[in-house]
Parts: structure tokens; C-alpha cells; sequence
């Protein structure tokens, strides 16, 4: 059997210290699904998978100019 890779779930908290913004901020663009999250039940907290933070972080990162 393919062990698959180790992809940690963050709490809210830790995932918005880890993207350097609020939680409220964090929590809101999960809800308007901006950024994917997993849920336990209808109201159970939310947890952000590492990858996904990356991965959100690539898409909103400003490129450099090359140096001449």
C-alpha cells in the first residue's frame, strides 16, 4: 500500500500566526471560500492543511523584479 504524504491539519489560530494575519480574517475567507478548510460536522472548528495555506500563499505572493 503507497503511504501518502504527511499533510498536518492547523488549528484557526495557528494556520492565521503561520499566514500572518487575524483569525477573524483567516475565518472569514474560509467561510466565503477563499481558502479551503475542513470542518467536523456543520459547526464543528475549522482546521487548514498546510498544504493549502502554501498553496494560497504562492497564489497572493508578489514576484520580484529581476535585477539588471
Amino acid at each position: 500500500m503507497k503511504e501518502l504524504p504527511y499533510d498536518p491539519l492547523l488549528a484557526n489560530a495557528d494556520a492565521a500566526k503561520y499566514l500572518a494575519i487575524h483569525p477573524r480574517e483567516l475565518r472569514r475567507m474560509a467561510i466565503l471560500r477563499e481558502i479551503a478548510s475542513v470542518r467536523r460536522g456543520p459547526l464543528g472548528h475549522m482546521k487548514f492543511r498546510l498544504s493549502e495555506l502554501n498553496r494560497w500563499a504562492d497564489q497572493h505572493t508578489t514576484r520580484a523584479k529581476r535585477a539588471s
